[in-house]
């Protein structure tokens, strides 16, 4: 699957954080990922991506949040392209996320029945 960068006006993007790191992130004007230092990139998800992103990457986690981001906020393009060759594009950010581009923080909770659910607030987006 080839990459593609995103043109302004494209699809909101979420990024997956805890509530304490963002916070970190609001004081320092910024998001910096481990994944940025070690893949070179941020991980974000599409709406309909979250759900399965959150239950790979973090099962059982409790302390998440959904930081949805506006792409023609960031200073880099958003590059659209598979992740670990699993055949399904997602968006990556190649550098810092500026907490400028952050338009909302949404809880996102464990299910009691252990799996991550999509907020209805983002269904769609």
């Amino acid at each position: 699957m080839e990459s593609q960068e995103t043109e302004p006006g494209q699809r909101i993007i979420f990024h997956i954080s805890t509530a304490a790191e963002w916070a970190v992130a609001l004081e320092a004007g910024e998001l910096i990922e481990p994944s940025l230092e070690s893949e070179g990139f941020i991980h974000f998800s599409f709406a309909d991506q979250i759900a399965a992103t959150a239950g790979r990457h973090y099962p059982g986690r409790t302390d998440l949040v959904l930081l949805r981001t506006d792409p023609t906020r960031l200073e880099q393009p958003i590059v659209i392209e598979d992740s670990y060759n699993s055949g399904q594009a997602y968006p990556h950010l190649y550098g810092p996320l500026p907490a400028t581009a952050v338009t909302d923080v949404i809880e996102f909770p464990l299910g009691a029945d252990g799996t991550f659910k999509t907020p209805a607030a983002i269904v769609g987006e």
